[in-house]
C-alpha cells in the first residue's frame, strides 16, 4: 500500500468512526479521486475552523461590547425602548457609521478624523487609479504598436515567401529549359559527328567546300578576265619596226599566257575534282 492510499484509508476512518468503510474500487484513478477529495475536505474544515474561531471570537466581542454599553445606559436609565422611531433611525445611522469608518467611539472629533482619513485615502485611490489609467494607455499604445508591426512583419513574410516561390518556379524553369538545351546540343554534336563521318567516306575535304569552291571560282573569272585582255591586246598590237625586239616581245607575251592558262589549267583541275 502505498502513501497516498494509506493518507486515503485513514481519512475514510475518520470519517466513518466506527461504522464501516463502503467498498471502493482501488485503482490509481479512484485512489486519485479519493486522495483529492480528502484534501479538499480537509481544507474546508481547516476554513471551517477558523470561521468558527472568528465568530467565536467576534461573539465575545459583541458580548463584551454589549456589556460595556448597558454598563453605560445604566447610569443615564436609558434604554433602547425609550427611544423614539427618529432617535433610534440616528442612532443606527450613527453606529452604521461609526461602523463603516471603523471607529470605536463615534465622537465628533473621532468620526471627523476618521472622514478626513477616508479622503485622503480617496485622494491617493484616484491618484493611482489616474497612474493605472496612464500606464494601461501607454501599454494599450505599445500594444497597438507591437500589433503594427507584427502586421507588417505578416505582409513582408508573405511577399518574401511569393517571390521564394516565383524565383524557385523560375529556377525549375530554367533547369529544365537548361536540361532541354544540353539535350538539344548533344543531338546536335552526334548529327555533326554523323555527318562528318559521312563526308569523310565520300572523300570530303576542306578544299571543296562550298566557300573554298567559290572563291576558286572568283578566281578562275578573274584569270579568264585577264586572258580574254591579253588576246585582244595581242590581235591589235602591231609590231615595231625592230624585228628583234618585236621577238621578245612577243616572246614575253606568249610566256605571260603561258603562265596565266597554268594558273587556269590549275584552277580548273581543282575544281572538276571529286565532289
Amino acid at each position: 500500500m502505498d502513501i497516498k492510499h494509506k493518507e486515503v484509508v485513514d481519512w475514510l476512518r475518520e470519517v466513518y468512526g466506527a461504522e464501516q468503510i463502503p467498498p471502493y474500487e482501488k485503482t490509481e484513478r479512484s485512489i486519485t479521486v479519493l486522495h483529492q477529495l480528502m484534501t479538499a475536505s480537509r481544507h474546508s474544515e481547516d476554513n471551517a475552523k477558523i470561521l468558527a474561531e472568528d465568530y467565536a471570537i467576534k461573539a465575545s466581542e459583541y458580548n463584551a461590547e454589549a456589556r460595556q454599553l448597558r454598563k453605560w445606559r445604566e447610569p443615564v436609565k436609558i434604554s433602547p425602548d425609550m427611544l423614539s422611531d427618529e432617535g433610534q433611525a440616528r442612532l443606527d445611522a450613527l453606529a452604521h457609521t461609526a461602523e463603516v469608518l471603523d471607529v470605536q467611539t463615534p465622537t465628533s472629533t473621532n468620526i471627523i478624523l476618521a472622514v478626513n482619513e477616508m479622503e485622503m485615502s480617496h485622494m491617493q485611490v484616484l491618484a493611482e487609479r489616474k497612474q493605472e489609467q496612464t500606464r494601461t494607455s501607454r501599454l494599450l499604445e505599445m500594444n497597438r504598436e507591437v500589433s503594427r508591426k507584427l502586421e507588417q512583419m505578416r505582409e513582408i513574410y508573405q511577399q518574401a515567401e511569393a517571390t521564394w516561390k516565383q524565383q524557385h518556379e523560375e529556377h525549375a524553369k530554367n533547369q529544365k529549359q537548361e536540361k532541354f538545351m544540353k539535350g538539344k546540343c548533344n543531338n546536335y554534336l552526334a548529327d555533326i559527328s554523323s555527318y562528318e563521318a559521312r563526308l569523310n567516306q565520300v572523300g570530303m575535304t576542306k578544299g571543296i567546300t562550298h566557300q573554298a569552291l567559290g572563291r576558286q571560282w572568283a578566281e578562275l573569272q578573274g584569270l579568264e578576265r585577264q586572258v580574254s585582255q591579253l588576246e585582244e591586246q595581242l590581235r591589235s598590237y602591231t609590231l615595231p619596226p625592230d624585228l628583234a625586239l618585236a621577238q621578245v616581245e612577243v616572246e614575253a607575251a606568249r610566256q605571260e599566257l603561258a603562265s596565266i592558262m597554268e594558273k587556269v589549267f590549275a584552277a580548273c583541275k581543282q575544281s572538276g575534282g571529286p565532289r
